[in-house]
């Protein structure tokens, strides 16, 4: 199994013209003859806003557009997501497209808040506007910390999700940092969601955050592209993220194999000491996988494009 580099497509890079920052964690859907890789910017507040460019799908390094401005505005104050703004998963369905996406909040006695938020487009995703005032996935007596990043396939009259569950907050070197893993759940809907309670991706350790699922059907079998971390020294150093793999029958119980993600941290430069984010996205010329860079995503967007085989089960 194997990802080919094809490199860095972009960064955003603060200047005299533009104060935001950070391409963190792509989301790209095919559009006519082009790529559109919805991303989370940066305000100068810190705050986070879905923006996106456009690349054309025969070669996914070329730039055609960029649109740094917000495609949709925080929520009113005391909503959700009227802190931050990330987008998550893209779902076409009839008359519209569908965003789904991931809320901030700041708290008092832990950094920061998740819930999922669903937005729509009617004008070919130029622009979203919040299908609720509130979120779809919240915690529950079984995800009490958080219930974020989904990814979202509709098959027929069902909907399924596999998202990133909370498993808690660690104190390290004097900060709170949160863990969390990948759970699963469906839907008649894509709005209200059944969850099973297990988490399906197992841990290497207590201390392991897995994040941003992927997942695509080929070959008879479910892939799904993931990334992973400690919870010590992980923005951009030892611990930092990296992206792993695991397959499946049904899409319920999953092998762990990260070995076999085909992806590996290039030896220097803007994606050398994190990948993250994975998101992957078929084209005309194969399955592509975009994926944020060093500093979660401080470093731009890049792709790879799938020359590998799947494994057997």
């Amino acid at each position: 199994m194997a990802w080919r580099l094809l490199g860095r497509i972009h960064s955003l890079d603060p200047s005299n013209d533009r104060l935001s920052s950070h391409m963190q964690g792509p989301v790209a859907a095919v559009f006519g003859d082009r790529i559109r890789i919805y991303f989370a910017a940066r305000n100068s507040a810190g705050k986070s806003y879905p923006a996106y460019i456009d690349v054309s799908e025969e070669n996914p390094l070329r730039v055609l557009n960029v649109h740094d401005a917000p495609v949709m505005d925080f929520g009113p104050a005391g909503t959700f997501d009227d802190e931050g703004i990330m987008p998550a998963c893209i779902v076409p369905t009839p008359g519209e497209i569908r965003l789904y996406y991931s809320g901030w909040n700041r708290r008092v006695t832990i950094p920061y808040h998740n819930t999922t938020g669903v937005a729509i487009s009617v004008d070919g995703g130029m622009s979203f506007r919040r299908k609720f005032e509130g979120p779809v996935l919240d915690r529950t007596p079984h995800d009490p910390f958080m219930a974020v990043t989904p990814w979202v396939v509709r098959t027929g009259d069902q909907w399924r999700m596999w998202y990133v569950a909370g498993r808690g907050w660690l104190r390290k070197g004097g900060a709170l940092e949160p863990i969390y893993g990948i759970k699963y759940a469906t839907s008649v809907d894509g709005i209200a969601w059944n969850r099973l309670s297990d988490f399906v991706i197992p841990f290497r350790h207590e201390e392991e955050a897995i994040a941003r699922p992927t997942v695509l059907f080929a070959d008879g079998a479910y892939h799904m592209w993931y990334c992973f971390r400690d919870s010590d020294d992980f923005r951009d150093g030892p611990g930092s993220y990296r992206i792993g793999y695991a397959y499946s029958r049904d899409g319920v119980t999953w092998k762990r194999a990260d070995h076999l993600s085909g992806l590996a941290r290039s030896p220097d430069g803007w994606d050398s000491t994190m990948q993250c984010y994975p998101y992957v996205v078929e084209t005309k010329i194969g399955f592509l996988l975009f994926y944020s860079g060093n500093g979660f995503g401080r470093t731009g967007v890049g792709c790879a494009i799938w020359e590998g085989g799947f494994p057997t089960l």
